[in-house]
């Protein structure tokens, strides 16, 4: 398990825009290349052969429809294409029994260009729209690459995951960073609706939260996204706010203005309820700054607990992840769930890959 690297301090938005072919053709080959592998790995492919010519590199990829596995051969050229090129791919396809060859690459394709059948060309400003939506890849000045630590957690969970996954623990790391994850690319909701709506599913279904979910359907209220019950029945809850964001997360003074609001809003009712507000827990995709108490997690947090008493909590989606997927893999017995020291790891302000298995491992 592993925290999402820092790599840049864009403000929070959706992926970096303004990225077309223009700029990819401004890509080396080797950029190229490694993202176009992280995009095909994210589709959830198996990537069967690997060879480069002169003037292409091309994967050979399997994919498994509900009967039966198929290949495909993706080849990236590095020039534009030709004619030839799309009849070459047929015999070659052929000859290693592939179904269809995708062509791409970062220059414009001809308008005179007449695709054979299984021949399929990918546009580059498509490939660039790509590249732009995916949460694997990092952003340094414009710059897009491939981060292998994002990488590995996709793989890691999709692996984990296959069997146990009724309540989207793969796609959350995919969501806080503000993208839909592939299978969800035609669904009309947004990113950080459904990011509240599976992180709330995780805390209740995996960890034996109880708790009060807001969401979409107060929108523009004084509330957060969800309240948490403590799974052994004590009287403390928290707060939770997600907070989708594809350059990570960074807490701004509007932001704690409406924190103290949420407090200001819920503090009377639950504790009329006999529950006391003691954390404020934010889950993102990172949070960009410093290690060390140079983190502006630190200042923030105590803004936070000077205003409203709360101690504030930073959680990645990743770790949050993980961690669900462990709990699921391992099938832990429902009372060893509800022993999970929640207060511990909260305590820890910014809690690591580190504190989520000591969390797991003193449960038992």
């Amino acid at each position: 398990m592993t925290n999402v690297a820092v790599t840049g301090t864009r403000p929070v938005t959706r992926a970096q825009r303004g990225f077309g072919q223009p700029e990819l053709v401004a890509l080396d080959r080797e950029q190229l290349r490694k993202l176009c592998h992280g995009l095909l790995l994210e589709e959830g492919v198996g990537i069967e052969n690997f060879r480069s010519t002169g003037e292409y590199d091309e994967f050979t990829i399997t994919w498994s429809t509900s009967w039966r596995a198929h290949r495909s051969a993706v080849r990236i050229f590095h020039r534009p294409l030709s004619q030839d090129d799309l009849e070459r791919a047929v015999v070659d396809a052929r000859n290693f029994n592939a179904v269809e060859a995708l062509l791409l690459g970062p220059h414009e394709i001809p308008d005179n260009l007449s695709p054979p059948v299984g021949v399929h060309m990918i546009a580059p400003q498509e490939l660039a729209d790509r590249i732009t939506s995916s949460p694997l890849v990092e952003w340094n000045d414009g710059v897009p690459s491939l981060s292998t630590t994002r990488l590995g957690l996709v793989l890691d969970l999709n692996k984990t995951s296959a069997l146990l996954d009724p309540i989207g623990i793969r796609w959350l790391p995919s969501l806080a960073f503000n993208e839909l994850p592939t299978a969800l690319l035609s669904s009309e909701v947004e990113p950080q609706d459904l990011f509240e709506r599976k992180a709330f599913r995780i805390f209740t279904a995996s960890f034996r939260f109880g708790g009060v979910r807001y969401g979409e359907a107060e929108r523009g209220q004084r509330v957060p996204d969800s309240v948490l019950f403590w799974p052994n029945g004590s009287s403390e809850c928290a707060m939770v706010d997600c907070k989708a964001a594809s350059s990570g997360y960074r807490m701004e003074s509007d932001h704690v203005l409406r924190f103290i609001g949420y407090w200001e809003n819920m503090t009377s009712e639950l504790r009329s309820e006999g529950r006391i507000l003691e954390y404020l827990v934010i889950v993102s995709s990172y949070f960009p700054g410093t290690d060390g108490e140079r983190h502006p997690y630190h200042g923030r947090a105590h803004e936070i607990e000077e205003k409203t008493g709360l101690k504030l909590v930073y959680l990645t989606a990743s770790d949050l992840a993980w961690t669900s997927a462990q709990v699921e893999a391992g099938d832990m017995p429902l009372a060893e769930r509800s022993r999970l020291d929640w207060r511990k790891l909260f305590d820890a302000g910014m809690p690591n890959s580190t504190d989520f298995t000591t969390l797991i491992e003193e449960a038992h």
